[in-house]
């Protein structure tokens, strides 16, 4: 008997620490980046001057996994992964085809991979890079090696932002947003920032300032308070030293100005808004409700009518930059759970 229960002992012992040492691991390995870190940068050699015209496109990839017959758990689907390789390069190829179609100055890209296996481990930056022909800067904000949840697990991730852009950049720095994750959520959970980029302004010692974000979209509003907090911060900062300013990219929250699509079901995911009163005096809004620009993953997309949609996808310019035109691009969700924005912008001498 004495001999049974020492087994039995022995096969708790080993169920208790199995997920004691995992727990361990996911610690010691967890992405810790610092406040303010410089990232690796390619260069182009177009010059930036007053009074030049740029366009910019902002679009969230959703690294590829979604077309619009996809659903995600998280917004209350049953999907957790692609269903194949060959079909998250199919996507890919889409999305290449929509960014060289706009053929902008700037590009805006979230959710792009490097090593996932929620995207079979395609690395999308570089692919884009080759596809699109741009130089560009890549700012980590989900680096986990080995995301447990749900069944089957999403695994390994390692993604972020990145800004494909000809002009000539001078620098690129990745500044950390406050974290929203609970703590036991933390250890696998995105680590999210704001990508931005210096171009240096000719004749002068102005500078374009670039900011490429994905916001937090699993929060309470008192956490993106923070967020936009941190981003508005910076750009005031930046608006006070004679800079033009062009932030853009997923806010996951509508936007005050626009006229917003209904919320059609109260318990699928509400986006927070932003307010005019929420961004420094100085800066506008620079966003366009034509069509949405994201649709819930709580099931296939159907069509605009039907599916929950949302206008979440935009840009915060400092009012040193004349907005010439604002536009979501009309794709349909075909390639990504997000529609591309395209702004042209002037900037004011």
């Amino acid at each position: 008997m004495k001999k049974v229960l020492k087994i039995i002992g022995i096969i708790l012992g080993i169920i208790i620490l199995i997920p004691v040492l995992f727990v361990a691991y996911l610690r010691i390995t967890m992405y810790s980046p610092d406040a303010e870190e410089q990232v690796e940068f390619n260069s182009g050699s177009q010059t930036v001057s007053a009074g030049d015209e740029l366009s910019i496109l902002t679009f969230n990839i959703g690294y590829g996994g979604y077309n619009k017959e996809e659903d995600f758990f998280m917004d209350g689907g049953e999907g957790v992964l692609p269903q194949s390789s060959d079909k998250v390069m199919e996507n890919l190829s889409g999305i290449a085809s929509v960014i060289n179609g706009e053929d902008c100055d700037i590009v805006f890209v979230q959710e792009a991979d490097i090593d996932s296996r929620r995207s079979y481990n395609n690395n999308e930056v570089a692919y884009l890079a080759s596809s699109i022909g741009k130089p560009s800067a890549f700012a980590c904000n989900y680096k986990v090696s080995f995301v447990p949840y749900p069944i089957p697990p999403i695994g390994k991730v390692y993604s972020g932002l990145v800004t494909y852009t000809g002009l000539n950049v001078g620098d690129a720095v990745r500044y950390a947003l406050p974290d929203t994750a609970p703590w036991y959520m933390s250890m696998g959970y995105l680590k999210r920032c704001l990508l931005v980029e210096r171009i240096p302004v000719q004749d002068s010692d102005r500078e374009l300032v670039l900011v490429n974000l994905h916001l937090e979209a699993y929060t309470d509003e008192e956490k993106r308070d923070m967020q936009m907090n941190v981003l508005c911060d910076l750009i005031d900062e930046e608006y006070a030293k004679g800079n033009y300013v062009i932030v853009g990219g997923d806010f996951n929250q509508e936007f005050e100005v626009n006229d917003n699509p209904p919320i059609l079901s109260e318990t699928g995911w509400l986006p927070g808004e932003i307010r005019l009163s929420d961004i420094p005096a100085g800066f506008k809004l620079a966003v366009a409700d034509n069509v949405p620009s994201c649709r819930s993953l709580e099931e296939p997309f159907e069509d605009y009518e039907t599916s929950q949609v949302y206008i979440i996808d935009g840009f915060v310019v400092s009012d040193n930059v004349e907005v010439q035109s604002v536009e979501v691009i009309d794709r349909g969700f075909e390639c990504s759970d997000h529609n591309p924005v395209r702004l042209e912008v002037r900037l004011r001498p």
